[in-house]
């Protein structure tokens, strides 16, 4: 069986992450009302990988390859324990804290810090009009933060949820940047993306699961998934969210050339987000954040220029 490879798949396939991402994060966010974000972030990677190991079975994909190098399968670990590990964790907590619009307009910051480190690893060029993009997105971060919003969110607990985000990117952002070499090895090959995509996900189902198995009242933490509907919620977001849209991501990131433009595909997801949000989670979007989203979107409109 083939996987389709055509002209602007990797646009296509970015968008289409963004899309399955937003609709997932919804989904993560209803669900972080009742569930742990410990035991959010070890169901969904073990759901994730049981489905890749089962894709990979239908369309014949090997479940290793042995031609790379170990210091290539040693950036797939350490990308997958920083960004598919840790990363998700703060990811799901954060969201579980300030909400998914706040979230959405703060991972605007992701393009920024994917271009920071593909300067410092990749060697990447930055001129003066990125730069100054660079600079308007760390702007609308801090019209997130100090946003007069305390009759909707209690100000430490946004504080908390906002660095625990930014964590989240600078863990996500490094660990991409790392693979990016990885990647380029794989050429055309979607089946060797896919591949990576699942390795990379093995590190961060064992880190999840460690940290949830260190938590005191874990078993306590199991209960609410007596409930079917809770159950159905993780299934269905993680199979949207880390094997469908982490597919799609990835594939993307490594069929466009520039790092960031691939980011920048991919952050259309703060519409996305903002609009299921308030629809769906009736999260208030306020005009400060909407300005915030605006400013956002125009900064990494600058990274992203050539």
């Amino acid at each position: 069986m083939q996987i389709l490879n055509f002209s602007y798949f990797g646009e296509i396939s970015a968008l289409c992450a963004a899309i399955c991402w937003s609709i997932a994060v919804i989904i993560f966010k209803s669900a972080s009302t009742q569930l742990s974000p410990f035991l959010i972030t070890s169901l969904k990677n073990t759901i994730a990988l049981i489905l890749f190991i089962i894709f990979f079975i239908l369309f014949d994909i090997p479940i290793y390859y042995n031609n790379l190098t170990n210091s290539d399968y040693s950036k797939i670990i350490i990308s997958g324990v920083l960004g598919m590990g840790f990363g998700d964790i703060l990811f799901i907590h954060a969201l579980s804290k300030i909400g998914a619009n706040r979230i959405a307009i703060m991972n605007c910051f992701e393009p920024a810090v994917i271009y920071f480190f593909s300067i410092i690893m990749l060697g990447t060029i930055l001129t003066t009009h990125q730069l100054i993009g660079f600079m308007i997105v760390i702007i609308s971060l801090l019209i997130i933060a100090y946003e007069n919003d305390y009759i909707d969110i209690d100000p430490e607990v946004k504080k908390k949820g906002i660095l625990l985000q930014i964590i989240a990117i600078l863990m996500s952002s490094f660990g991409i940047v790392l693979i990016k070499p990885v990647l380029n090895k794989a050429g055309d090959s979607i089946y060797f993306q896919l591949w990576i995509t699942a390795f990379r996900l093995f590190p961060g189902f064992i880190i999840a699961w460690s940290v949830f198995l260190l938590q005191n009242n874990k078993k306590n933490l199991l209960l609410p998934l007596k409930n079917s509907k809770i159950l159905w919620k993780i299934i269905v977001s993680s199979g949207l969210g880390t094997f469908i849209a982490l597919s799609f991501w990835i594939i993307g990131y490594a069929k466009i050339d520039k790092p960031p433009i691939a980011s920048i595909i991919g952050q259309t997801s703060v519409i996305f987000i903002a609009i299921m949000s308030y629809i769906i989670l009736k999260e208030k979007i306020s005009r400060i954040r909407f300005f915030s989203m605006g400013v956002a979107i125009i900064g990494v409109l600058l990274i992203t220029m050539k």
